[in-house]
Order: C-alpha cells, then structure tokens, then sequence
C-alpha cells in the first residue's frame, strides 16, 4: 500500500494527499539532519582544542563538511513539507463540489 491517496484537482490532475506516516517521516530525518548540524558544530569547537596542526585542518574541513550538508538536507526537507503544504492549501481552497458548484 501506498502512503498517500490521490484526488483529482479542477484541472483533473490527480494531486497527492500524503498521510501521517509522511509527516512523521519527514519530521524524523529533519531532526536527525538537526543533531548532525549540532554535532558538527560541536566538533568544530572542539577542533580548535586539538594541539596537533594536521588534526586540527583535517578535523575543521570534517567538520565544516558535516555542518553544510546537514545544513542543506534540513532546509531540503523543510523546503519539501512547505510546498506540500502549499500544495495541499492551494487545491482545498480550489475544490468544486460533486453538482459543480464552488
């Protein structure tokens, strides 16, 4: 079974309706991409405590690696549930009733 159900929309496109199990999804890796960029960040701190000169560059780069991507899959996950989001208002407001009426 799939997680989402499809509606025809006035255009007749069928729009996706995406259940709980989406969401809850969604929430879950946007909260573990949130603990890496914490964790990243942490590590950078704790980079600058390093006294060799080689694990300190080699740790910072890692770091600031972790720190981007993380940072990038949140806004991506984010960005994701907003346009469902929107999607979803949009056609609600759009929706005609079964005798054709608004």
């Amino acid at each position: 079974m799939s997680d989402h159900t499809g509606r025809r929309a006035e255009s007749g496109h069928i729009v996706r309706q995406y259940g709980r199990w989406w969401w809850l999804g969604q929430l879950m890796l946007t909260g573990i991409a949130c603990f890496f960029v914490f964790f990243g960040i942490s590590l950078l701190a704790a980079s600058y405590r390093l006294g060799d000169p080689f694990s300190f560059i080699m740790t910072f780069f890692a770091a600031s690696l972790i720190i981007l991507i993380s940072i990038v899959m949140v806004l991506g996950f984010v960005f994701r549930m907003r346009r469902v989001m929107l999607i979803g208002r949009s056609t609600d407001d759009h929706e005609v009733d079964d005798d054709g009426s608004p």
